[in-house]
């Protein structure tokens, strides 16, 4: 079985930059010949002593110069123009939000349950099962208040809440550090 810690092409072959095998082929030069210049000099003599195939490879790479590290860092090999990006729309300059004025975070407001959610309304936070963090489950039925409702450059509405029991709420909002959930992860709440 062919195994490498990379991911090989359907015909891997070796590369012109490698100098020599240094164990099977399928290695990566650089990392082993790295590894191999950072042995003491006792532990490469211990090498050498090993068979000659290793002694030689010790040899080699202590005779090497800075010319095949620069050889075996890498290569270029299938560089291709990119396509031009579209122009940009000079009258809306998406990276400053403040020139923006079809976005508010702070005022925007996504519907929930038919209930309009937007800053400083009360939610009951649900994590959803798509979610990945295994700590969600701290936050299930917790209530949390909306600080920004968000729509991503896909289209996607996030809504941030701080939870309203958090005793550094008010360090977290002065920082803009937020949970951040879909409307169907919130249950609006009437207070």
């Amino acid at each position: 079985m062919l195994c490498s810690p990379i991911i090989l092409y359907d015909h891997p072959a070796i590369a012109p930059e490698s100098p020599a095998d240094l164990y099977d082929s399928t290695e990566i030069d650089e990392i082993l010949t790295l590894r191999t210049m950072a042995l003491t000099d006792a532990e490469k003599a211990e090498a050498r002593a090993t068979d000659p195939r290793a002694a030689a490879l010790i040899d080699r790479i202590d005779d090497a110069g800075p010319d095949l590290l620069d050889k075996l860092h890498g290569a270029i090999r299938y560089l291709r123009p990119a396509a031009p990006p579209p122009p940009p729309d000079p009258s809306v300059p998406w990276w400053d939000p403040g020139e923006d004025s079809s976005v508010s975070p702070e005022s925007d407001e996504v519907v929930v349950c038919g209930v309009a959610l937007k800053r400083g309304s009360t939610v009951r936070m649900r994590p959803g099962a798509r979610r990945a963090d295994a700590q969600d489950f701290l936050l299930a039925d917790r209530l949390a208040v909306v600080e920004a409702v968000i729509r991503d450059v896909d289209g996607n509405v996030h809504v941030a809440v701080t939870p309203s029991d958090d005793p550094d709420a008010d360090i977290q909002r002065g920082h803009g550090r937020f949970l951040y959930f879909a409307p169907d992860e919130l249950e609006p709440v009437s207070t």
